[in-house]
């Protein structure tokens, strides 16, 4: 078997749309969780064929929607599971059926992308919600957390319970993340919840696998560096804030970049 390392690595060379969800997924459970084993993937592929089954030969959004909500809430129980399930892999979350809102909308991606349907991430903060379309241009907007269709009131709804009652939605939240993005965006509530849990070390695991996947984001190699400077190991600091510096695009950052290093080889001396 290929070790998850290495084809994390390996998917670090692919563009943003083109890695693949539930590889990248499982390969990170394989390095982040005791419990993973070789039946997990066979779990997703279930669920897939049960949606399959569900569903008509060409079906419109909304009955792509209808399939997902009674195979993955109906049936299977998947939802939200408050601290302990904050901290799930995706392996966490076939076993407990319980995970945070990122990782529950990832399932809903990989199992409706498996059973062939046009779906995407939106980049709606806060909440994982996902689109489902059809050949006819019919769209469907699903919160992953609870299974939820939700309509144009419903999403302006969802916004003002989290940012006031002024708050009106923007058109960016309505945009699709790419792969890459999904999974950053997970990985970083992931690691917030270790944070927040005092696991420095845990965290700092999952921002270095994630730079495995996705080697060219600058404010990565930057957290990785902070947090290697907090747990003491000065060379592991310099060597990721030197990635860092070599990548940021932004000159007043990468100077005080520059300046940390520089103050870190002083202490190293």
């Amino acid at each position: 078997m290929t070790p998850p390392t290495d084809i994390l690595t390996d998917l670090g060379q692919f563009a943003d749309g083109d890695v693949p969800l539930l590889a990248t997924a499982l390969a990170l459970a394989q390095l982040h969780d005791d419990q993973t084993d070789d039946e997990d993937g066979e779990q997703i592929h279930h669920l897939i064929e049960q949606v399959r089954t569900a569903i008509f030969v060409k079906p419109d959004a909304q009955q792509m929607a209808d399939a997902l909500i009674e195979v993955l809430v109906e049936q299977n129980r998947f939802g939200l599971g408050g601290e302990s399930g904050e901290g799930h892999e995706i392996t966490g979350l076939l076993r407990e059926r319980r995970a945070s809102s990122d990782a529950l909308c990832l399932l809903w991606l990989c199992v409706a992308q498996g059973a062939g349907f046009d779906v995407e991430m939106l980049a709606f903060p806060m909440h994982g919600l996902i689109r489902l379309n059809d050949s006819h241009g019919g769209r469907v907007i699903i919160e992953c957390a609870q299974g939820r269709i939700l309509d144009s009131a419903g999403l302006r709804f969802l916004h003002k319970l989290d940012s006031g009652p002024k708050a009106e939605l923007d058109p960016a939240f309505f945009h699709a993340l790419t792969p890459r993005q999904i999974l950053l965006r997970w990985r970083q509530a992931l690691k917030m919840h270790h944070l927040r849990n005092g696991r420095l070390q845990r965290a700092l695991g999952l921002v270095e696998s994630a730079l495995l996947f996705a080697p060219a984001q600058a404010a990565l190699w930057r957290e990785a560096g902070l947090m290697r400077l907090r747990l003491e190991d000065l060379p592991g600091a310099a060597a990721a804030l030197e990635q860092f510096i070599q990548r940021e695009d932004n000159a007043i950052a990468r100077g005080r970049g520059q300046q940390l290093l520089a103050e870190i080889r002083g202490r190293m001396r």
